[in-house]
């Protein structure tokens, strides 16, 4: 049985992008129009040979438009079948794994009971870092 690892988007699969996050989170086209951070799609696609990996992320509550743009970004970038694998949550800790890679402790990623991989810190800097990690 494969272990589950868990990937964040804001941050670790997506670019923030331009602008304040504050200003522009209720934008209509705000999260669907960024861009894979670098590496980050590739990982995603070699972890799921040896992993079963989900993407986690909490959407935005002030902007309906978060959900539907998170899943179609996912779609567009990752491919139709990970559309499946898009759990959108506010309580990351309920939702079960073996690693998660976040880089927040926010939204219960303090809570959550595996292995957290701080991504965009200093062990974990970028996806190259990540892999050398779980392969």
């Amino acid at each position: 049985m494969k272990k589950i690892v868990l990937i964040d988007m804001d941050g670790v699969l997506v670019e923030f992008g331009d602008g304040s996050f504050k200003e522009n989170k209720n934008k209509k086209g705000f999260f669907f129009n960024k861009k894979p951070i670098k590496g980050a799609v590739k990982a995603f696609k070699e972890l799921s040979v040896k992993y079963d990996c989900y993407i986690v992320s909490t959407p935005v509550w002030s902007n309906p438009h978060c959900w539907m743009e998170k899943r179609l970004w996912v779609e567009k970038h990752i491919g139709l079948e990970a559309k499946k694998r898009l759990i959108l949550t506010h309580h990351k800790n309920l939702v079960k794994g073996d690693y998660i890679i976040d880089d927040t402790k926010n939204h219960g990623v303090d809570k959550f009971e595996g292995v957290h991989i701080m991504f965009g810190q200093k062990s974990y800097s970028n996806w190259n870092d990540v892999l050398e990690y779980l392969k």
